[in-house]
């Protein structure tokens, strides 16, 4: 009895426990500076961008090595089964003047090898180049820089989307338990005799028609924070917390507007800089290929001749032999080659002349009108800001004024509708700002400025 007393306890506590409703995951907090961290730390085109950075650190030691002794070494094995002849004069060996006695030299198996060393004393095409290294480093660096911004860019416009969003919900939250209980004092009245069916059926289709707008908003958001956590490198099933000073969307306003544009300290003026560096230093460098060079030279080298294979008797003569010198080489003619490779490069640097000078016109231009335009979305902020609460003062009111039968149910559903819309537009011009100040720090290129 008592065992049978324990099992039934035991299988209440068991049911209990698994009754209990399951603990939902906890929301992690990010913030906008946290999500771009995890976005430079996971992206793939930034680390594609750091691996071409290495790649260029082993091109620049490549081309670095020419500076340095080249050694090289080699082995021959001939076999000569018909040895050639050749033709000696005969008065070697007391034959007439003009006749030839033919001889063979050698033996049929010979083997040899060497070892040689190369130096370049002056090269001056190579020691022109060499400044390129540092120009092309440079610009590997910007393209790394470059890939950051757009990364910025990229994930402060869906965290700033996502939040936008979020607000919206929101606020068609707020409404629909606004319907809500309207819809339950219109039940009221029509229980009471105060009211008509229709007005509770208009009740409805204005609920219905929240909902299926609160519902497009879920959809929305689902997919906008998985696009986020994708940037973020974070599992996709990860709840998200979005924190940020949305309540006061403009606050930073006057931090923005102080903003100036120095077009020549913008990541794309300063690529277009070193590449125009980097082709004057090509330039030179394809005229110095019309110069003499000089370089050194030294080898070893040992023989051996043998009846047959066997060259591994120390018994048998090993011949070895060994020289050094130097070598001049002079250009003369190449067909113009040089001359218009050297053209080449100048046309391209004045193409890029003009494309700096382009540059710097539409940056300020672009500078010029992204300020025009973050002034304009904050007034129209302000403007919606002050739209939302005089909609809603007026809302209030007909609440008040139909629970008094003074006002319209008709006044109060088109009073409702109008804050809907107010809130709406409110929010997608709080977006609209973020984005103006996301174009505004682009243009300057301060971007970095977002990760604070």
């Amino acid at each position: 009895m008592k065992i049978l007393t324990f099992l039934l306890l035991l299988m209440l506590v068991v049911g209990n426990i698994t009754a209990q409703p399951s603990t939902p995951p906890t929301a992690r907090p990010l913030a906008l500076g946290e999500s771009l961290r995890l976005a430079l730390e996971n992206s793939a085109q930034i680390q594609k961008a750091r691996i071409d950075r290495q790649i260029l650190e082993r091109r620049v030691k490549e081309a670095r090595s020419e500076g340095f002794p080249q050694i090289g070494a080699g082995v021959n094995l001939d076999y000569w089964p018909l040895i050639p002849t050749q033709l000696l004069p005969g008065e070697i060996f007391n034959q007439p003047e003009g006749t030839y006695v033919p001889a063979q030299f050698g033996q049929p198996w010979q083997l040899s090898g060497n070892v040689m060393l190369q130096q370049n004393l002056i090269n001056e095409a190579a020691r022109r180049n060499l400044p390129a290294l540092k120009s092309t480093r440079d610009i590997s660096d910007l393209l790394i820089e470059r890939s950051e911004y757009e990364v910025i860019y990229n994930t402060s416009s869906v965290f700033y989307q996502t939040l936008q969003m979020e607000q919206l919900l929101r606020a068609v939250d707020a409404n629909l338990a606004k319907l809500e209980a309207l819809q339950g004092m219109a039940q009221l009245q029509l229980d009471n005799g105060y009211a008509v069916p229709t007005d509770v059926k208009r009740i409805r289709v204005a609920k219905t028609n929240l909902e299926t707008q609160r519902q497009n908003l879920l959809t929305g958001i689902s997919s906008l924070r998985q696009t986020l956590l994708f940037l973020c490198g974070l599992p996709l099933d990860q709840v998200l917390d979005l924190s940020a000073e949305i309540g006061s969307p403009a606050a930073d306003s006057a931090r923005w507007q102080s903003l100036s544009l120095d077009p020549e300290t913008t990541t794309e003026s300063k690529l277009l800089v070193h590449n125009l560096d980097l082709l004057n230093i090509q330039r030179k460098s394809a005229i110095a290929e019309a110069l003499p060079s000089l370089s050194a030279y030294a080898i070893l080298s040992a023989q051996g001749f043998r009846s047959d294979i066997n060259f591994f008797d120390i018994d048998r003569q090993w011949y070895g032999a060994a020289g050094a010198g130097v070598k001049l080489k002079i250009p003369i003619f190449d067909g113009f080659r040089v001359h218009n490779k050297a053209w080449v490069y100048k046309l391209e640097a004045q193409k890029l002349e003009q494309d700096l000078r382009q540059l710097n016109g539409a940056k300020a231009l672009e500078f010029r009108q992204a300020r025009e335009q973050l002034g304009t979305s904050l007034r129209t902020l302000r403007s919606q800001s002050d739209n939302v609460a005089l909609a809603r003062e007026i809302t209030d009111k007909l609440v008040l004024q139909y629970k008094e039968g003074v006002a319209s149910l008709t006044d109060l559903l088109n009073a409702q509708t109008a804050l809907s819309e107010a809130e709406t537009n409110y929010w997608q011009q709080v977006f609209s700002y973020k984005l103006a100040v996301l174009k505004l720090l682009k243009t300057a290129g301060q971007l970095e400025l977002l990760k604070e």
